[in-house]
């Protein structure tokens, strides 16, 4: 959830494995006497420079950015990046760091973070690249910093208390595709593959669902995000699992203005609106 801070809203950067987004969100303005007005969201895909780091790019995007432009000095980063997740009753802080060199492929110029998501009584450790966060440090006094992910298992974790059957969610985002389920307030299963051909996508959530024991004629599967040849994919899947269904921001969201926005990800409009 943003906090909207009335005088100072938080800017939102959406940072990709080859993207960069800025978005400072809707604000509503109540004066002394009670007029209400409201600035309008701002968003601005920025073209990432190929060549350079994605430190560099983020530099020169506060030079040329017009909402990085706007007067904030509060941030809220999300970032496409590697993500272990811990259960939060054997989470270590100091032990944390340690555990992430040894499952990821680790940069000694990246530094491990951490984002405690209790809603899932988890705790995401994840790492940023040292020099693009002190360009984001340079630039804003409160900054918050979590995997781009988190707003969309919190939104489909609440989601799916709706109905009394099992469901597994595909989240297709940056060429990537995250493949995750819950079981009440934990997570049954979470992972991120590369897919970026509707067979390949299919054979990895068609793999999970069987790891996972579902039910192919009740349970459901939902399908979010830039999935490749959607029709196809899901054509492929229904072979399979019964019940597919494609998640539309505007209806998921009851039209908010958000979801009106071009090019506007799931997982902003998720962090957003949840």
């Amino acid at each position: 959830m943003i906090d909207n801070n009335i005088r100072q809203p938080r800017t939102i950067i959406r940072i990709g494995q080859q993207s960069l987004m800025f978005l400072m969100p809707e604000v509503c303005v109540t004066n002394a006497d009670g007029q209400r007005s409201v600035t309008p969201l701002r968003f601005e895909p920025y073209t990432v420079k190929s060549g350079m780091s994605m430190a560099a790019n983020l530099r020169e995007a506060f030079r040329e950015s017009e909402v990085l432009g706007l007067a904030s000095n509060r941030v809220q980063v999300i970032i496409d990046a590697p993500v272990m997740l811990i259960p939060m009753e054997e989470y270590n802080e100091e032990e944390a760091p340690e555990l992430f060199k040894h499952t990821f492929t680790h940069n000694p110029n990246d530094v491990v973070m951490c984002h405690v998501v209790p809603d899932l009584n988890s705790v995401a450790v994840f790492s940023i690249n040292k020099d693009l966060r002190m360009v984001i440090t340079d630039h804003y006094s409160d900054v918050r910093i979590m995997p781009l992910l988190v707003p969309v298992w919190r939104h489909m974790h609440h989601r799916s208390y709706a109905g009394h059957t099992r469901k597994v969610y595909a989240y297709f985002h940056d060429g990537q595709l995250s493949v995750f389920s819950f079981s009440k307030n934990r997570f049954r299963f979470a992972n991120t593959f590369q897919a970026k051909e509707p067979s390949d996508a299919a054979y990895f959530i068609l793999y999970v669902w069987q790891q996972l024991a579902m039910d192919s004629r009740k349970d459901e599967l939902y399908i979010a995000g830039e999935a490749p040849d959607y029709e196809t994919l899901r054509s492929d899947l229904k072979r399979y699992v019964q019940n597919v269904y494609g998640v539309n921001p505007s209806a998921e969201f009851n039209r908010a203005p958000i979801t009106q926005v071009p090019r506007v990800t799931y997982d902003i409009v998720c962090l957003c609106e949840s």
